[in-house]
């Protein structure tokens, strides 16, 4: 129960930190959010998804 613990209260660091970054670089409003929340789910999408050529 400890272990789950620190994996959820690290997975909430994590998505809190990225929220927190989007809203930092597409301003912070409401359509700065959505917009940049898509744009950098892209970006990592690609970047993960793409292998090494």
């Amino acid at each position: 129960m400890r272990i789950l613990s620190k994996v959820l209260w690290t997975l909430a660091f994590l998505v809190a930190t990225f929220f927190w970054m989007v809203l930092f670089e597409h301003e912070f409003s409401m359509k700065g959010l959505s917009e940049g929340t898509g744009t950098e789910l892209r970006a990592l999408s690609s970047w993960f998804g793409s292998g090494k050529k």
